[in-house]
């Protein structure tokens, strides 16, 4: 593949992305060269769109870290895959020496990085993170996995159990790959709180027993309708940014039960610790994913979905080829105009 070019996505700013011809790298020692077949835009690809793009006259292009694809050549002392496989990506990397990547908990490795190059033709790959498709999975549905295995990690904090009535805040990616990996996990009754109805219904397909529309109704009020007053045993609080989730959540939360927050928000927030004291709720956060009792997460949501208990086709709203990257983008950005719940960039 030396001195052959390939088509890659290149920022020169916010909102200022183009298609160009690159050198297309080649696999150093340990590395496989993936074809990429398919890319999702994740919320952190968005920052960049937003505003956080360094500019640059040279550009820099794009990274993309949810992403599979088909392995056209292996660097030197690759033992365990080989050209030809269909693979998709687990793209957290840690530094491989701390006490938390020694432990399998890379993902709060203080020198984490995200490999990824979704949005260009080939990219290079170190061989421990890539893994083998199952037969009866899709590029797209395998793009996708990162969301479910984030899905995967908040479940296991929590603990959720067959008992547990579950109440999901935000519609999104997250919030929807959480929702299907509680309702895998045996939950109860699970509800889906959002103001997207398009997502809403999509919820409700994949495991939601009601979907609430939080624009239109009081959310709270109707989650205590839900379980007959008593509230939920598990919050999962997936929107972060600037809302204000965080005081339905402590109001919807059953005494003894457990709040998880995985969304990210940009500003300290006010709690209500009377309320979390007094009814001892659980506190936790959810930070990506990792390890599960020596099991990558990744791969527990690859075998979930291989297994139909996950559903990633209906997640996937949008598909754009590589050249309409900014229209992709658009649509991510923009989806309470698109509708779009995982936009995919495909090969």
């Amino acid at each position: 593949m030396e001195d052959v070019e390939m088509k890659a996505g290149v920022v020169y700013g916010p909102r200022d992305m183009k298609v160009e011809e690159v050198e297309t790298p080649s696999p150093g020692p340990g590395e496989v060269l993936l074809e990429v077949k398919a890319a999702g835009i994740c919320g952190s690809d968005l920052h960049y769109h937003r505003t956080d793009a360094p500019s640059s006259p040279n550009g820099r292009i794009m990274g993309g870290h949810e992403l599979s694809g088909r392995i056209v050549a292996v660097g030197q002392g690759v033992r365990h895959r080989k050209a030809g496989e269909r693979v998709t990506v687990e793209p957290l990397l840690g530094c491989g020496e701390c006490q938390y990547c020694a432990m399998g908990y890379y993902h709060i490795c203080k020198k984490l990085t995200h490999p990824g190059g979704g949005f260009r033709e080939y990219t290079t790959i170190l061989e421990e993170k890539v893994f083998p498709i199952p037969d009866n999975v899709s590029y797209e549905e395998a793009a996708i996995l990162d969301c479910l295995a984030v899905g995967v990690h908040a479940v296991h904090r929590a603990g959720v159990t067959i008992t547990d009535a579950v109440a999901v805040i935000g519609d999104a990616a997250i919030g929807l790959s959480t929702l299907e990996v509680a309702k895998a996990a045996g939950a109860r009754k699970l509800a889906l709180i959002g103001h997207h109805e398009c997502n809403l219904k999509i919820g409700k397909k994949v495991g939601a027993d009601i979907g609430i529309n939080s624009a239109m109704s009081d959310d709270v009020k109707e989650i205590m309708n839900f379980t007959n007053g008593e509230g939920c045993e598990v919050v999962f609080e997936t929107v972060g940014g600037l809302a204000n989730t965080m005081d339905s959540a402590v109001r919807m939360v059953k005494p003894g039960g457990t709040i998880v927050v995985i969304g990210m928000f940009r500003n300290p927030i006010a709690l209500d610790f009377g309320r979390l004291m007094r009814n001892e709720i659980n506190l936790i956060f959810s930070w990506s994913y990792s390890m599960w009792d020596g099991v990558p997460e990744f791969v527990i949501a690859m075998d979930s979905l291989a297994r139909g208990e996950l559903d990633a086709k209906s997640l996937i709203t949008h598909r754009f080829p590589l050249e309409k990257i900014n229209e992709a983008f658009h649509a991510a950005l923009n989806k309470g105009e698109s509708g779009a719940v995982k936009v995919l960039i495909t090969y």
